[in-house]
């Protein structure tokens, strides 16, 4: 086993993917511009117990980035395994940006990326197998992103020209696509991510894949809409105690009336003093998951009081799962 090459070993996926391959005992190279950054990425990595080498290079500094990559084939041979996670990641609208930014953009998000992959691959070829996967995005172009969106479109061409050149001879070029920000604990943890690396480096040959992309998981389906249907007819029937079962115990609390309220002892207060007769109407604009989790999301309702008089309100709520159940985190009404 010769290792693994991790070319931008950031906070994010870089680490994640190096410490990915690290759990299945590779050996690994880190590159990245900071020294900083590399001492972090050691001790996140090396925790694992694999050898690790740090090495600092520009990936737009084509002999920097080319003796790093010497280096870590001086350590370890000829890697396994070349992931290409370096990125210029900024917003950027049809003209903003000079030519020679631009430029600077390409270097780092695609030329690095060819640099590191010709370096390398000629040596896994001659070996018979190896994967060169590079971390991709944008799956749609986007106006506000546009260094971004011509970045990844080169890069999801860079690695159909790869495998056109060294698939044959057993190396498998591949790309993540990530469509959204990198955050732990969300749809896009670094974590998560990282495993699409580790799959694809496992793949057998007439399995290749040579484009996986993560995207966000699907809203769960009406949960916000399922939970406001309970707790409207729980208004309409004026059952304070249930309305109140449907908050969590610390549950944060702005209704029509001016006072904050927190937990369900002032809660059900605020539903006990509820005019008999009183009725809401809700409507769910959207909902949006935030992680596994949580749920936000807004609604209109109108309450209508006991002689008829309508007052329309926007409701703003965030659901929390505990235990299995869905509980009203954060309520908030605004007339």
């Amino acid at each position: 086993m010769s290792g693994a090459v991790v070319v931008g070993a950031g906070s994010g996926i870089g680490q994640a993917v190096a410490r990915r391959f690290a759990r299945e005992g590779f050996p690994v190279a880190l590159v990245a511009r900071s020294d900083e950054t590399l001492r972090a990425a050691a001790r996140t990595v090396g925790s694992s117990g694999v050898p690790v080498v740090t090495l600092a290079a520009d990936s737009a500094d084509e002999d920097a980035l080319r003796a790093a990559l010497d280096q870590a084939v001086a350590e370890f041979g000829p890697p396994d395994v070349v992931v290409y996670n370096a990125a210029i990641v900024q917003a950027d609208a049809p003209g903003e940006l000079p030519a020679r930014a631009q430029l600077e953009a390409w270097a780092i998000n695609v030329v690095g990326a060819l640099t590191a992959a010709t370096h390398l691959a000629p040596a896994m070829a001659r070996r018979g197998n190896g994967s060169i996967l590079v971390t991709g995005g944008m799956p749609e172009p986007k106006p506000q992103y546009v260094s971004l969106s011509l970045g990844k479109a080169g890069v999801r061409t860079l690695v159909r020209l790869l495998h056109q050149q060294y698939g044959a001879a057993g190396v498998h070029a591949a790309s993540v696509t990530v469509d959204g920000p990198v955050a732990p604990g969300t749809d896009f943890d670094p974590d998560d991510i990282a495993e699409h690396y580790w799959r694809l480096h496992s793949q057998p040959r007439d399995q290749w894949e040579h484009e996986v992309l993560h995207t966000a998981r699907a809203t769960p389906a009406g949960v916000l809409t399922g939970l406001l249907d309970t707790w409207q007819r729980a208004f309409n029937q004026h059952r304070p105690a249930a309305l109140t079962s449907l908050f969590s115990p610390d549950a944060l609390f702005q209704g029509i009336s001016p006072h904050l309220l927190q937990g369900t002892a002032e809660i059900v207060g605020y539903y006990g003093d509820v005019a008999e007769g009183a009725t809401a109407g809700v409507e769910v604009l959207g909902e949006t998951r935030l992680s596994e989790r949580l749920v936000s999301g807004f609604a209109e309702v109108t309450f209508t009081g006991p002689t008829g008089e309508d007052r329309p309100v926007r409701l703003s709520v965030v659901a929390e799962r505990c235990e299995g159940t869905w509980l009203i985190r954060q309520y908030h009404a605004a007339g």
